[in-house]
């Protein structure tokens, strides 16, 4: 992927990108090697290169074969240091946690053990707790978290999002949905409901969806090709083009719309001829990820030529000449795993990024 810094900078040079941008996305996709006790981690970092920017990832750190090694202070990458490490905590599972300073929250509000799973998903790998709230118990933790974080209510907080893949069926998270919904209330947000989800799709829950007041769906679609071996039947079952369909009718009914993608499972041109129908659906920048392989079993599932960073830039660049023109940009404090930090295309991207 990158061999030394000479090689990131040559490669950066080469294709006209920034070299912190080029250095993450191989970081997301190798992984590191580390003395640290645990399969995967999420942390602070501070690249040396922008010190007074700093950055939040989740990683994998088991990766023997990394070109990029991971303690508690630093990161080295072909043992030159490269960035500054702190605020390591072990990736398990928490009921929720601000992104955006405080503007956003984000809950794992429903047990996981219900979750049959993807490959490329690491909560088999945690020591994770099975975190379920209660209805009764929704109000009452949301007043707790505004309170140990220093707010009176949540009143400023724009965005709730119910983060989870454990819905069985539509019902059932619309039955969830509604008891957010209303906790939220309780505590003074008026904010926007963001739900991650494949099991929101008939015309009926988009409708009651939308009766819950601002909602926003990020249908997880992940990838086009492989799909009953890589992923939970309830995603699975969904082609591309009933996934298109949902996010349009989404659309028309005044939700905010857009969707998952694992860069890394499928082909380059595959993925760029199915995202081209997305893009008219889409009206907030998609969460596009680096496919993170925790261990050898999951680089089965790599799309041939990935393990190369030149693949890498060059599905950048065709999701650029995709979404270039809908000015639709991503940030990073959204999703740690994204393509993009510093810039996108030949624009530099701005505003904090925690």
């Amino acid at each position: 992927m990158l061999e030394s810094v000479g090689h990131l900078h040559q490669v950066a040079a080469q294709w006209k990108f920034n070299p912190e941008d080029v250095l993450l996305i191989a970081l997301n996709a190798c992984g590191a090697r580390s003395p640290l006790p645990k399969p995967r981690m999420r942390f602070r970092l501070r690249l040396d290169s922008r010190p007074d920017e700093p950055l939040y990832l989740i990683l994998a750190l088991g990766r023997s074969d990394s070109p990029f090694e991971l303690d508690e202070n630093e990161l080295r990458l072909g043992g030159v240091k490269v960035g500054r490490v702190d605020g390591i905590e072990d990736d398990d599972a928490v009921l929720g946690y601000w992104r955006g300073g405080r503007r956003m929250l984000t809950l794992n509000s429903n047990a996981r053990s219900q979750c049959t799973g993807c490959v490329f998903c690491p909560n088999t790998l945690e020591d994770a707790s099975d975190p379920k709230i209660k209805a009764l118990d929704l109000t009452g933790y949301l007043s707790t978290l505004a309170a140990t974080s220093g707010m009176a209510d949540l009143s400023s907080v724009t965005t709730v999002t119910v983060c989870t893949g454990c819905f069985l069926h539509e019902h059932l998270s619309l039955e969830h949905l509604a008891e957010v919904r209303a906790a939220m209330a309780a505590n003074g947000c008026v904010g926007k409901l963001h739900f991650l989800s494949s099991v929101l799709t008939t015309g009926d829950g988009l409708d009651a969806a939308a009766r819950l007041g601002p909602f926003h769906l990020t249908l997880t679609a992940e990838c086009f090709t492989g799909r009953p071996q890589i992923l939970k039947e309830s995603k699975a079952k969904l082609t591309p083009e009933q996934m298109v369909s949902v996010l349009g009718e989404a659309k028309e009914r005044g939700i905010t719309t857009d969707f998952t993608y694992i860069i890394g499972l499928d082909p380059i041109e595959e993925a760029i001829e199915h995202l081209r129908r997305f893009v008219p659906v889409t009206t907030t920048f998609p969460r596009f990820q680096t496919y993170q392989a925790h261990n050898a079993f999951m680089d089965v599932y790599r799309a041939p030529g990935s393990e190369r960073i030149e693949w890498h830039l060059t599905m950048r660049r065709g999701l650029e000449e995709l979404f270039g023109p809908t000015r639709l940009r991503p940030a990073w404090w959204q999703n740690y795993r994204s393509p993009w930090c510093f810039s996108f295309a030949d624009e530099d991207l701005t505003g904090a990024r925690i």
